[in-house]
C-alpha cells in the first residue's frame, strides 16, 4: 500500500493513515511521553511529517449508517413511533450522521450498547464519537508532543563544543546563579550535586 504520508513543496498540509507508519516512526512516537526520552536529529526528521499531517478520516456510507442504527434498534428499546414516525427518525439520523468516521461511529455504537437501556439520541451518540481518538490522531499529538518538547540527544555532526576557557565561563556563571547544570569538555551536560549556600558565597568572592 503507498504511503500517504506525503509532503509537498508548498508545505501543504498532508493527510496521512497510520498505516502508514515505519517501524521506526512507530519506535520514537512510542517515547514521546517518556520525561528521559532525547531524539536526534534523524528522529526529528522521521516525526516531524506527521507533526504537520491531519488526521485520515474514514467517512462512513450510508449504508454502514444504517446498520448500526439497525443493530441498535434490534438490540436497545424506544417508544413505538409507528412507521411514518420510524422513517422520519432513520432519515434525521443519517442527515445527522453524515460524514463521520465509520470507526468512530462503530465505537459509539459499542459504548451505547455498554452503557445505554434505551435507543440513543443523536446526542448521545455524538457525544461518544467525540470520545473516540483516531490511531491517526493519536499519533499526531504524540508527534506534536516530541517537536515542543525540545529534548535533543547529541548527534555525530553537531556544532564543536564550547572552548576551555569559554565553557569554564559558562559553568562558573551557572553555579553561582545556582543552576546545576554544566557542561562537561566533551560538550555534553550533566547535573551537577547542589551546592551550600557558603560554597556559593566563596566561590562568588573568589571570582
Amino acid at each position: 500500500m503507498a504511503t500517504d504520508l506525503t509532503r509537498t513543496t508548498d508545505r501543504a498540509v498532508a493527510a496521512f493513515s497510520a498505516q502508514s507508519l515505519t517501524l521506526s516512526m512507530q519506535t520514537v512516537l512510542d517515547l514521546a511521553f517518556e520525561p528521559t526520552a532525547t531524539f536526534t536529529a534523524a528522529d526529528i526528521a522521521l516525526i516531524e511529517p506527521i507533526a504537520n499531517a491531519v488526521a485520515t478520516v474514514r467517512v462512513a456510507e450510508e449504508r454502514m449508517i444504517r446498520q448500526s442504527l439497525a443493530s441498535l434498534d434490534s438490540s436497545l428499546p424506544q417508544k413505538d413511533k409507528g412507521d411514518a414516525g420510524s422513517r422520519l427518525q432513520l432519515n434525521t439520523y443519517l442527515a445527522m450522521l453524515v460524514g463521520c468516521d465509520e470507526r468512530a461511529l462503530a465505537h459509539a455504537c459499542r459504548r451505547c450498547l455498554d452503557e445505554l437501556d434505551w435507543f440513543p439520541t443523536i446526542h448521545q451518540l455524538k457525544e461518544r464519537m467525540r470520545n473516540w481518538v483516531s490511531p491517526e490522531a493519536a499519533a499526531i499529538s504524540r508527534a506534536k508532543a516530541i517537536m515542543r518538547a525540545g529534548r535533543r540527544a547529541s548527534d555525530d555532526g553537531d556544532a564543536a563544543p564550547l572552548p576551555d576557557d569559554e565553557r569554564e565561563r559558562v559553568n562558573a556563571f551557572l553555579r553561582t546563579h545556582g543552576i546545576g547544570t554544566r557542561f562537561a569538555p566533551d560538550g555534553s551536560i550533566y547535573q551537577e550535586a547542589p551546592v551550600s549556600d557558603d560554597d556559593q558565597a566563596a566561590e562568588a568572592k573568589a571570582a
